[in-house]
């Protein structure tokens, strides 16, 4: 006869070797953990959308009111700061100009005053040119002489104080001498010692005449 004895399984003799039994174990709770993992992930992202949505929503119409209001009082600000620089640039370029032109009218003024006495020396000359022994020859040389510093200061703007059959201004004339003449009106003036001059409309210096009275 046979026996049907079945052999014994053997034994594990590792007990470290983890059974079926706890693998399986191990892989549900490792996917239980997982799907709360991605649960909690799931929440979190719909709280963060939410978050983001909030935190995007338009500010009311009083904050941007307020803000424009802030930035439109910073703007007028700043021109106006900028309108005073500029207004101040202009009155210091109109000053500066002005006396530039003070000093060159300055300069000018005394160069032309150191002058006239030659002019004054050529005049006197011309006067007494006929007692030369070459009347002709010395004459017109003073002459070209005189006509040179003449166009000279013609230039620079001066010019001499008509005097002859003219009624005596003291703001262009002193008079030297008041003489009685039946022959001129009252306040004529009848003859000029030293020719006056005009630098424009300024003057230079009275012409000095004689003045009739009645």
């Amino acid at each position: 006869m046979t026996n049907n004895v079945k052999p014994k399984e053997p034994e594990n003799t590792n007990p470290a070797a983890p059974s079926n039994a706890d693998t399986e174990d191990e892989l549900t709770e490792g996917a239980a953990g997982l799907d709360a993992s991605e649960q909690t992930m799931a929440e979190n992202n719909s709280v963060s959308q939410s978050n983001g949505i909030e935190d995007n929503k338009p500010e009311s119409v009083s904050d941007i009111s307020s803000s424009d209001s802030e930035l439109l009082a910073e703007r007028d600000e700043y021109l106006d700061r900028l309108q005073r620089k500029q207004a101040e640039f202009e009155n210091y370029k109109r000053r500066t100009e002005g006396e530039r032109q003070q000093q060159s009218q300055r300069a000018t003024v005394q160069l032309i005053t150191e002058l006239l006495p030659v002019l004054d020396d050529f005049e006197r000359a011309l006067e007494t040119a006929t007692d030369t022994e070459q009347p002709d020859a010395y004459r017109t040389g003073i002459e070209q002489i005189y006509r040179k510093l003449t166009e000279l200061l013609k230039k620079r703007g001066v010019t001499p104080i008509e005097t002859a059959g003219k009624t005596f201004d003291p703001n262009f004339h002193e008079a030297v001498v008041h003489e009685e003449s039946d022959a001129h009106r009252d306040g004529e003036i009848i003859e000029e010692y030293r020719r006056g001059y005009m630098l424009g409309s300024d003057l230079l210096r009275a012409s000095m005449v004689k003045v009739a009275k009645a």
